[in-house]
C-alpha cells in the first residue's frame, strides 16, 4: 500500500532509484510536437531546445545544457543568475516548468521509443474512430431496413 502522507510521499522522491527518476524527469510537448505524435509528454534529454513556462524565466528559449538526476533539475542554455561576486551560474529548473519545442532525436533507440508511442497513441485513435464508424453503418443500415419495410407496406 502506498502512503498519502506528505513526508512518505517526499521521502519517496528522495530515494527513488535512478530507473524512477528519469521517468520523473519528462516535460510537455509543444503543440506541434503533440499534433505530430499524439503524445502529451516524453523524457528531457540533453541537446532538447526547451521553452521556460514558469518562473522568472518565463518565455526563454534554449537548449537543455545539462540534466542532473540526483536534484531532478535540468540547466537550460541562457538561464544564468549572477552571484555576488558577478559570475554567472546556471539557474536549474524543474522539467514540469517547461516545454519541449524540439526533440534531439540523433539516438536511434530514443527515436524508436518515440515513434513506438505515438504509434501506440494513433492506433488507439484509429480503433476508437473505426468503432464510431461501425457504429454509424449499423444506424444506417437499421434506417433503410426500416424504410423497406414502409415502403412494402
Amino acid at each position: 500500500m502506498v502512503s498519502r502522507q506528505p513526508r512518505k510521499q517526499r521521502k519517496m522522491l528522495y530515494n527513488a532509484p535512478k530507473h524512477r527518476r528519469q521517468k520523473m524527469m519528462r516535460a510537455h510537448l509543444s503543440d506541434e510536437l503533440y499534433a505530430k505524435y499524439g503524445i502529451r509528454s516524453f523524457g528531457v534529454r540533453k541537446g532538447d531546445v526547451v521553452r521556460v513556462m514558469r518562473g522568472k524565466f518565463k518565455g526563454h528559449e534554449g537548449k537543455v545544457v545539462e540534466v542532473n538526476l540526483k536534484k531532478m533539475r535540468i540547466a537550460v542554455e541562457g538561464v544564468t543568475v549572477r552571484k555576488v561576486d558577478n559570475t554567472a551560474v546556471q539557474y536549474w529548473l524543474h522539467p514540469s516548468n517547461v516545454m519541449l519545442i524540439k526533440l534531439d532525436l540523433s539516438d536511434s533507440r530514443r527515436k524508436e521509443r518515440l515513434y513506438k508511442l505515438a504509434e501506440e497513441k494513433r492506433g488507439a485513435i484509429e480503433f476508437e474512430e473505426e468503432e464510431e464508424v461501425e457504429e454509424e453503418e449499423s444506424v444506417k443500415e437499421e434506417e433503410e431496413e426500416s424504410e423497406e419495410v414502409t415502403e412494402n407496406e
